[in-house]
């Protein structure tokens, strides 16, 4: 019988290393700014597939991008990639770090700090 028990405890503990290794960390949904409050990224709600994302900068209403991303998990659990396409096809791509709730665009390496960074 205990057998049994330690082998299922084992089997739970697998699946749940499995599952775990697949997680695709999600932006918090809400404003993200550079250290200037200038370049700022607004995030909409992920449904699992696709979620929106407005890009500007409060100086210059000109550069104003809109559009959708898509996740791929970077490092799981941690962090994500961030792939934007705005509605004109421009694609830029950020890394999002769940830990400090900021993105780095990975071009210009501007980090962006989230709603709920530390």
């Amino acid at each position: 019988m205990k057998k049994i028990i330690s082998v299922a405890l084992v089997m739970v503990m697998v699946i749940c290393c499995f599952t775990a290794c697949g997680t695709v960390v999600e932006p918090a949904v809400g404003t993200y700014t550079d250290s200037s409050g200038t370049l700022v990224v607004e995030v909409g709600e992920y449904d699992g597939e696709s979620g929106t994302m407005k890009i500007y900068n409060t100086m210059n209403d000109t550069n104003s991008y809109e559009g959708t991303y898509v996740l791929e998990q970077n490092e799981s659990g941690v962090s994500s990639i961030v792939t934007f396409t705005a509605s004109s096809g421009e694609v830029t791509e950020f890394i999002y770090d769940s830990t400090m709730d900021a993105m780095q665009d990975l071009d210009t390496s501007t980090i962006y700090y989230g709603p709920n960074a530390e």
